[in-house]
């Protein structure tokens, strides 16, 4: 129990129970201080009501109180008990203020003056003294002057003691806005009694909780409850009493509690209490509704780490957390790779190593429960919020630079590694607070001694309120969404189903889930709800060593160079074929710089990948891989390091080949280009293959088709204008007039045709069931002129003459660069089994004057035949330049007028 006060002396004015009661205290002394409770001698003011009777409160009661509240409160006096009644033990007195009011220091007199007390009546027994009859003057002129409790129009009282059962809709409408109120009771640090003045007369009286904060329990004289005095709670009460109690403060209704009861913050002209607290260490931030203070709970943390930082009294024993520790505790980075909702990879910047984060504080929603389709097809995936949380990273922040702050590291345990875990932001934004408020994650409830948090818990805290009452993702009281993912390319015959559809979307939208390697992807394609394997075709890419396999040189190098180009990135890619084990071939279109480029034509560049020869001259794109890879080649750049710049110039030219090792292949001319330039059809069992597919071919197109619009590069059937028949094409220029320019693969031949003479290639009739049959080849050794130059058009003419209908005896001797962009050409001697003694096609046209030896083959053939080297033998180009000798004799042709080379030497 209190000390209590002498009957005496100066105190200070506590609060005022009524118009005529006060309770005084004097200083603390190594606890609570002394208090009295001291009713006004020879006065009687109003009564107020209770919670337990409201009904008894008089006109004028509430009035009266705050007169003489606004009055006393907090000030110093000097009082004096003048008697104790008998029968209850209460001290009556008279007061003197510190400064006289009207003229008048005394506190009884002034009451009755200013008409906010009676005086008591006498009973008659003994005689009026001298201070009351000068109260009974005071109090008759306040009558006559109808002040206070003497108005004619007294008001009617309006308290309310409780919310009804409706404090929701109570704190719905006064919501966030400051209210005036009076703080009555001080129950412990933070939690009170308050009077809220709602305007028009109307009292709300409520308990109140301090948002964000909790100070230590004080619990005493609570009838059937054991009295609970935690260590620093009385401190803190009086901390509250003596700058808050009856003092005119505003309160922020922010939230309720468990209990119904209001959760708030209390604002007085000096600051904000529970600020004031926790700077003494009076008081703890709480998680469970620090979301609620209005302002954000910044400035809350700030003055409870001052006070941990002092070891003020709840923190005498605290240790603080200790720094985290390793190189690079916060650094800048980029997000290379999203693991789940709530685990990401981020490059550092300036060290390069990748750090695989956790975000702070925050867990990311678990995937549904198997469905019995996923259970019968173990190729299905089935996701929920899971796949939209890992989804919102991917989209937004893959690629983006970040900042990262590592809060805490969680130690390894059971199967799981030791984890960083920190806060990352994207501007302003951080990446956990956007998750929880969108409802794609919750928040880790950790111990209140627990530091190991999120440097922003408190904003996760007000990102979860707001999306709890959003009902938003996770909260929300719709059924999860379910994402229902198959794998096109689980094996081929399923991959065969999804070909057809992907051949004629062109290119695709889709989503690089992983590489494995340079060349390999898994792709999720939202259009079908499927993901993919894709090889990029036209290149081959160094492999990459699995755990105990060496990798291939560059192999590494280029799975990084895609990883960080490729991985997660929204992409684009287009399907030529499926190989053996349901992989699909074809290209991917990566994004650089607001475009999408060919990756396969970013890895021939950088060197790391070599062109495919097969597969690249299926490619509309094999110009510009030849030319990527000839580039990287000059720079000598990755695969080529070991390139000799000396061997560059040799590399333009045709090289002379090693005639012993030519290979020789029966073969017919299916169409001559000019220029020397011509297709040939190789016999062998894929050209019988062409003969039975011809017809099946020609059975498929009786059946008509929709009309198709194909694109440049693409393969398609198209009818021959000559005959009529449909055969093999691919698009090659796409014409404003809507005609399409197509080369036919299986016989070399080109036409411009229109729409009607386009239909798509079916699936059984693609490149992967049959190759082109068309191979492009170029004359051996020989420059002929070309159809807009002299002497083409008889060039042309002869080579016709010389081939067509014939079975010919092709003598492979190398490849050269296409000039038809098909990536490279053969190199060939042509000869006419039946007219071998004439020599070859090669030299019949050299000799005719229709061509002539190129002049690097002969000037190279001179040097080795005079350095009698291994090419000493004469052999094709020594017939070659016999030839020519002859029809620079016989002024054949375009050497009618002599040697025309004369000039040029």
């Amino acid at each position: 129990m209190a000390a209590m006060l002498p009957q005496n002396g100066r105190a200070i004015v506590k609060n005022v129970l009524s118009g005529d009661t006060i309770i005084l205290r004097g200083a603390p002394r190594g606890g609570p201080p002394p208090e009295k409770v001291l009713s006004l001698s020879n006065l009687v003011a109003p009564r107020l009501g209770s919670a337990k009777d409201p009904s008894k409160e008089e006109e004028f009661a509430f009035e009266s109180r705050e007169f003489l509240r606004h009055l006393l409160v907090g000030k110093e006096v000097s009082y004096s008990v003048e008697y104790i009644t008998n029968t209850n033990q209460r001290d009556f007195g008279v007061v003197v203020l510190p400064q006289a009011v009207n003229g008048e220091t005394k506190l009884n007199r002034v009451i009755v003056s200013e008409g906010w007390a009676r005086v008591k009546v006498l009973d008659g027994k003994r005689a009026a003294s001298e201070e009351q009859e000068t109260l009974t003057q005071l109090e008759d002129a306040a009558i006559a002057a109808k002040k206070g409790i003497w108005a004619d129009s007294p008001t009617a009282p309006s308290a309310r003691y409780d919310l009804s059962g409706d404090a929701r809709s109570f704190l719905e409408k006064h919501k966030g806005v400051p209210i005036n109120a009076v703080l009555e009771q001080v129950r412990d640090g933070s939690t009170y009694r308050v009077c809220l003045l709602l305007g028009n007369g109307v009292r709300q009286y409520i308990t109140l909780l301090l948002s964000g904060i909790k100070a230590p329990t004080r619990r005493k004289g609570i009838p059937n409850v054991e009295d609970l005095v935690e260590p620093h709670s009385e401190e803190a009460k009086f901390f509250v009493e003596s700058r808050l109690l009856q003092r005119d403060i505003k309160v922020v209704l922010e939230g309720l509690s468990t209990n119904d009861n209001l959760v708030g913050s209390v604002q007085f002209p000096a600051g904000n209490i529970a600020e004031a607290l926790l700077a003494e260490g009076l008081a703890k931030v709480v998680d469970w509704n620090i979301a609620l203070v209005t302002g954000g709970a910044q400035r809350y943390r700030a003055a409870e780490k001052r006070a941990k930082d002092k070891k003020l009294r709840l923190w005498k024993n605290w240790v603080g957390k200790a720094k985290v520790g390793g190189p690079e505790p916060e650094f800048d980075g980029i997000v290379t790779r999203v693991l789940s909702g709530d685990t990401i990879f981020v490059e550092s910047t300036s060290s390069g190593k990748e750090h695989r984060l956790q975000l702070a504080s925050i867990r990311a929603p678990k995937g549904p429960e198997k469905s019995s389709i996923a259970n019968k097809d173990p190729s299905i995936k089935e996701y929920g919020y899971d796949f939209e949380a890992r989804e919102f990273l991917r989209s937004r922040y893959i690629g983006k630079s970040v900042h990262v702050l590592i809060d805490y590291i969680k130690p390894a345990e059971g199967q799981y590694e030791e984890r960083e875990c920190a806060t990352v932001t994207h501007g302003s934004k951080n990446l956990a607070e956007t998750l929880v408020s969108r409802g794609l994650a919750d928040i880790i409830r950790h111990r209140r001694d627990d530091d190991n948090r999120s440097s922003q818990y408190d904003q996760l805290l007000v990102a979860l309120d707001k999306a709890q009452t959003a009902q938003k993702g996770i909260h929300s009281q719709k059924d999860a969404p379910l994402h229902r993912i198959g794998d096109a390319s689980a094996s081929a015959a399923k991959a065969r189903q999804f070909l057809p559809f992907l051949q004629r979307s062109g290119r695709v939208s889709g989503v690089v889930d992983y590489v494995s390697s340079g060349s390999r992807f898994r792709i999720y394609v939202p259009s079908q709800s499927c993901s993919i394997t894709l090889v990029l075709g036209g290149v081959r890419v160094p492999k990459v060593g699995r755990s105990n396999e060496k990798s291939e040189p560059y192999g590494p190098e280029a799975l990084d160079f895609m990883s960080k180009r490729a991985m997660q990135r929204d992409v684009e890619f287009s399907v030529a074929g499926v190989d053996k084990v349901g992989g699909f071939i074809g290209s991917l279109y990566v994004p650089v710089n607001g475009e999408h480029k060919d990756a396969a034509l970013m890895l021939l560049e950088e060197g790391y990948a070599y062109v495919h020869e097969y597969s690249a001259n299926q490619n509309s794109s094999a110009p510009a891989l030849y030319a990527a890879e000839r580039n990287a080649r000059d720079a000598v750049k990755g695969v080529w390091k070991d390139y000799k710049p000396e061997e560059k110039d040799a590399a333009t030219e045709e090289p002379l080949q090693n005639e012993a090792k030519a290979e020789n292949k029966d073969a017919i001319v299916s169409n001559i280009e000019g220029g020397g330039r011509l297709f040939l059809q190789i016999f062998g069992s894929e050209l019988d293959r062409l003969e039975k597919l011809m017809s099946d071919f020609a059975l498929h197109h009786r059946t008509e088709t929709a009309s198709y619009k194909p694109r440049v590069g693409e393969y398609c059937s198209g009818k021959f204008t000559v005959d009529g028949q449909w055969y093999r094409a691919r698009v090659k220029q796409v014409n404003s007039d809507n005609t399409y320019l197509l080369v036919y693969v299986d016989y070399g031949n080109s036409e411009t045709v229109s729409a009607s003479h386009i239909r798509p290639l079916d699936s059984s009739f693609n490149t992967m069931a049959l190759a082109p049959q068309a191979v492009e080849a170029k004359l051996a050794y020989i420059s002929v002129p070309g159809l807009d130059e002299d002497y083409g058009d008889e060039a042309f003419e002869s080579l016709r003459d010389l081939t067509e209908g014939r079975t010919l005896q092709a003598t492979i001797l190398g490849r050269v660069a296409s000039v038809t962009g098909t990536g490279q050409a053969l190199s060939v001697v042509l000869v006419d089994p039946k007219k071998r003694s004439a020599g070859s096609i090669n030299e019949e046209l050299v000799k005719a004057g229709l061509a002539t030896v190129e002049k690097s083959v002969a000037k190279r053939f001179t040097a080795s035949q005079k350095a009698g080297g291994r090419d000493a033998k004469k052999g094709v180009i020594g017939a070659l330049i016999d030839a020519q000798d002859y029809a620079k004799k016989t002024r054949a042709n375009m050497w009618r007028y002599g040697d025309f080379t004369a000039d040029e030497e």
